[in-house]
């Protein structure tokens, strides 16, 4: 019987792409194996390259669009769209982006999240109803209240209607819904999240994330207490106790947002990109799972991709081989969590330059390798 592999493979940042690389790994596979049942599912864990592994898997496409950025500045950036066309795949990052804001600018209490409502908008008007938001990467700490202007929702103080701005919004007393788009109730939201900061408080959005945003200790005080008043007036219209649920100071408070507004659930980025794809049914009968990414170390294990296939294949008994471009701890530590194996793809001392530009080599020699080892009785045989 011809053996059967499944390569659920994040990907090589700078260098390989999770389609990229899980064609190199089949490259090396085949070299052994020429005949084998060869699987790829291009995977991410809600991170950066999530939406493009999941336009791959779907066979659909990326949308360009114009929004506004964190400082209200017109960018043209994309979302991805599934074959299919009914799901959105939306990277908060995309609009809403530290990496948009040139260091020097960086300000969280002059950013806003208002871009990412605009991506929400335009998919809405391509027929999609259902979406899938990556939250991570953010240079906002506004609650969301941008990402609900877009959507129609109005600020107040007593006196006058506020920007959605951090800076005015310290001001707020009432929030209006009366003109929310009717986009909010008629799709499902599902939402990537990996962190479990709430709102407010030691923990929270501004005190965790503000500092890496620009924000210095007297800007995170501030930014720590228009939350709070955001977090009630949310709380009151959702009738949820947001100020103490985990996951809601995710992406500077866009979590809190999703939570209220959006009936949506925080979960965890692999583990939403694995159902999507319907990971479980793909597995069925393989004898070995290869996954890996850039790098195994000590933040691997937290979520990442790997780690997230092997706890979803624990109860099938499959075993599971991890490659990276470098491994910096101990392999038994990567064991225990239930991997059979983990290798680097570096075949000795070779700079980060030589790397990337061979990336796809590497990882198929390394593939190669895996073939001839765990093949190797069956390979023999025929």
């Amino acid at each position: 019987m011809l053996p059967k592999i499944v390569i659920a493979i994040d990907s090589f940042k700078g260098s390989l792409s999770s389609l990229e690389a899980a064609q190199s790994i089949e490259n090396g596979l085949r070299r052994v194996l020429p005949q084998a049942e060869i699987s790829k599912i291009p995977v991410a864990d809600g991170g950066e390259g999530t939406i493009e592994s999941l336009v791959a898997a779907t066979k659909g496409k990326l949308i360009t669009s114009e929004v506004h950025d964190p400082l209200l500045r017109p960018i043209k950036t994309n979302f991805g769209l599934s074959g299919d066309g009914q799901t959105a795949f939306i990277e908060v990052a995309k609009a809403a982006g530290l990496t948009l804001v040139e260091p020097h600018l960086r300000n969280p209490l002059q950013a806003t999240s208002f871009g990412v409502g605009e991506q929400i908008i335009k998919a809405y008007s391509l027929g999609v109803r259902n979406f899938i938001i990556c939250l991570g990467g953010s240079a906002v700490t506004d609650g969301g209240s941008g990402m609900l202007a877009a959507l129609g929702a109005r600020f107040y103080s007593e006196h006058k209607e506020l920007k959605p701005l951090p800076e005015e919004l310290i001001e707020v007393t009432h929030l209006d819904l009366s003109n929310l788009h009717p986009l909010v109730k008629e799709c499902k939201f599902s939402v990537a999240c990996d962190v479990d900061n709430p709102l407010t408080g030691p923990k929270g959005a501004a005190f965790t994330f503000g500092p890496q945003k620009g924000a210095s200790l007297s800007d995170c005080q501030f930014l720590d207490q228009m939350l709070a008043k955001l977090g009630h007036l949310y709380e009151k219209e959702a009738s949820l106790p947001l100020l103490s649920m985990p996951k809601t100071g995710a992406a500077g408070g866009l979590g809190a947002a999703f939570m209220a507004f959006f009936a949506a659930k925080l979960v965890s980025g692999i583990n939403l990109v694995l159902d999507f794809l319907d990971f479980d049914s793909k597995i069925v009968g393989a004898d070995l799972i290869i996954t890996g990414e850039g790098s195994l170390d000590s933040q691997s294990l937290s979520g990442k991709t790997p780690i997230g296939i092997v706890n979803r294949t624990k109860k099938t008994k499959i075993p599971v081989i991890a490659l990276a471009g470098s491994v910096t701890v101990l392999p038994t530590v990567f064991l225990h969590a239930g991997f059979l194996a983990v290798f680097s793809i570096a075949p000795g001392p070779i700079s980060l330059e030589y790397s990337i530009q061979n990336a796809a080599e590497l990882l198929a020699f390394q593939a190669e390798n895996v073939a001839n080892i765990f093949f190797n009785k069956s390979s023999n045989d025929s």
